[in-house]
């Protein structure tokens, strides 16, 4: 079984009622090969100042194949989904899937009004491709916050350009090695991730909470994915509500794992 990532998505549930609330349409994941979800605990949410939620507690999903016809996991507690609560042990996925026929179950009056996060991780042959070197090299990337409305771009690296990449990596250091402070580690789980191929989203709007995998090492590696850095970027959740000196003028720093 291949358990290589091609791409992921970010998914806003909004939890309007206690019981039953479908997922949206996403044209980006419509017949692609899901093979892992993962709950996000969130506050701030991208490109919205609607509440998130922080707790999978009292939440079960109902996952339908693509036709809508079969369930392929009746509800499963959102919490075997908590790359938190599970120490990223992921519940594979391994299928196409209906997303407007899928639901969250409600059964927690506190949770109504606020949205679920779920990022979809799929499969996507025409930005990934085969191992064509055993030699693994490592580098960093620091990607300066200058605000919290706008995208903060990530730096175009000479030495990574065209690189096919394995593994993304996110570090929680004080400051990087160029002594700039960084964002703190709390503050981390209202930043995401957007990485184009193109004008192809091939992460969007993914926490980089999930890229800190020291429990996902095995389950988190690309398939040679080429991503253009200086068409990427960061966004800070919360639609411009967050506060900006806990992240402007600080740094976001990763490690990239790619094929040498």
């Amino acid at each position: 079984m291949n358990t290589k990532l091609s791409g992921a998505q970010l998914v806003l549930v909004p939890i309007q009622r206690v019981g039953r609330n479908y997922l949206p349409f996403v044209e980006y994941i419509d017949h692609k090969l899901i093979k892992y979800i993962d709950f996000c605990p969130a506050d701030l949410l991208p490109d919205t100042d609607e509440q998130g939620c922080p707790t999978s507690q009292d939440l079960f999903i109902t996952i339908f194949d693509e036709r809508g016809t079969q369930e392929l996991h009746r509800n499963l507690p959102l919490d075997r989904l908590n790359y938190i609560s599970t120490l990223g042990t992921r519940q594979p996925i391994f299928n196409k899937v209906n997303l407007t026929a899928s639901y969250i179950d409600c059964q927690d009056g506190n949770l109504v009004g606020k949205t679920v996060a779920l990022v979809f991780w799929y499969d996507l042959p025409n930005y990934s491709s085969r191992n064509t070197s055993d030699t693994l090299l490592m580098d960093s990337i620091s990607v300066p916050i200058t605000n919290i409305i706008r995208y903060n771009q990530l730096p175009d690296i000479d030495r990574l350009t065209g690189k096919r990449f394995r593994k993304i990596l996110l570090g929680t250091p004080t400051t990087t090695p160029d002594l700039n402070q960084c964002v703190s580690p709390l503050n981390m789980y209202s930043c995401y991730l957007t990485l184009q191929k193109g004008a192809y989203k091939v992460l969007s709007n993914v926490p980089i909470a999930l890229l800190y995998q020291l429990q996902m090492l095995d389950k988190s590696e690309f398939q040679n994915i080429i991503f253009d850095l200086q068409s990427s970027y960061i966004t800070i959740g919360g639609a411009g509500t967050a506060t900006a000196a806990d992240f402007v003028g600080k740094y976001i720093f990763f490690n990239v794992q790619y094929e040498g």
